[in-house]
């Protein structure tokens, strides 16, 4: 598949031409190309993305914790919760280093997509086609993708809103879009109200949803019919001991436990992360 097909510009929406190192629209727009990734972002919206940029610089280096046993236990359990049955063309939408395209069956083509170079320097590794791009602003044809995962990305966004509807955008008329957020339960709050003031990892619109806040920003877009409570005491584990390698033995024990507190009706609800999929409508 040549990238080409598939892209337009973002600021006049004409198709793009690919030359030797940059990609060009039929109205002379042009698009560089930096350690053979597409980058789509405007020089004014960089700037604005500063502060997100060197937040995921900073925390790049932990996402290496994703090929450790434990790490990959971790991920493996709850991430595979994401994946449908459709196959097609399918955007990673934020594939920051690229794991969650490790989950996609083969049989799919994978782009990924992610507004910081140094997580997509990471996700070449596991991606054949990625871009780096504003979810707001997708460098996309209309009805380009059968399936959209935008995984643990909507909270990074400033206005989320924006987000859902390129991803409606993007998708063809009976195409599926899973979104999988983070997840504001009792448990987990403060943690993540305390974690979110460091500056070095977390830019100041980071948010962490409400599920009925989550709902009613997909709902228009979308027909939902599958939503899901993940991610217990293993994300935990995993979540706040980055800086130390996870014990496999440890965390077996953890995603056991999860297994349990999945199937108790109350107490599954205290989960770290929540997944919603839904047809276009």
């Amino acid at each position: 598949m040549k990238l080409e097909t598939i892209l337009k510009c973002i600021k006049c929406n004409c198709k793009l031409t690919k030359s030797k190192d940059k990609f060009v629209c039929d109205k002379k727009h042009s698009f560089g190309i930096k350690d053979e990734i597409p980058d789509f972002i405007l020089d004014k919206d960089k700037k604005i993305l500063e502060e997100e940029f060197k937040a995921q610089k900073n925390s790049v280096w932990e996402y290496k914790n994703i090929e450790t046993k434990a790490g990959t236990m971790s991920w493996r359990n709850w991430k595979k919760r994401l994946i449908v049955d459709k196959k097609g063309l399918v955007l990673d939408n934020g594939c920051g280093p690229g794991k969650l395209s490790l989950m996609i069956p083969e049989g799919n083509v994978v782009i990924g997509s992610d507004v910081s170079l140094d997580m997509l320097k990471e996700a070449k590794k596991r991606i054949n086609f990625v871009v780096r791009a504003m979810a707001e602003k997708l460098p996309f044809k209309n009805e380009t993708f059968d399936v959209v995962y935008t995984d643990s990305m909507l909270h990074h966004l400033k206005n989320p809103i924006d987000g859902i509807k390129e991803v409606h955008r993007v998708l063809k008329k009976d195409g599926i879009a899973v979104f999988s957020e983070t997840h504001a339960a009792l448990i987990n709050r403060k943690l993540r109200r305390d974690a979110y003031k460091n500056r070095e990892k977390f830019s100041e619109w980071h948010k962490n949803f409400e599920k009925k806040e989550l709902l009613e920003i997909i709902k228009p877009y979308f027909e939902i019919y599958s939503i899901e409570n993940v991610s217990y005491l293993g994300y935990m584990y995993e979540g706040t001991n980055r800086k130390i390698p996870c014990d496999k033995y440890l965390m077996k024990t953890f995603l056991a436990f999860d297994k349990i507190i999945s199937k108790i009706p109350i107490v599954k609800t205290q989960s770290w992360h929540i997944i919603v999929k839904g047809i276009k409508k």
